[in-house]
C-alpha cells in the first residue's frame, strides 16, 4: 500500500481487547473499516478544537 505524500501514517499502541471491541463497533454501527473511522475521529476533534 502507497500513502500518498499528503497523508501521513499514525501509529497508535492500545490493548488488544480494546482494538477488538473498537473494529467490530466500527464495521457494525459505522459500515468503515477501525484505520478509517479512527481517523475521521482524529478528523473530527481536529476540526472541532480549532475553532
Amino acid at each position: 500500500m502507497v500513502i500518498k505524500k499528503d497523508k501521513h501514517r499514525f501509529v497508535v499502541i492500545i490493548e488488544k481487547e480494546i482494538f477488538t471491541k473498537f473494529k467490530s463497533l466500527a464495521e457494525e454501527k459505522e459500515k468503515r473499516s477501525a484505520s478509517n473511522l479512527a481517523a475521521k475521529m482524529i478528523e473530527d476533534y481536529v476540526k472541532e478544537n480549532s475553532k
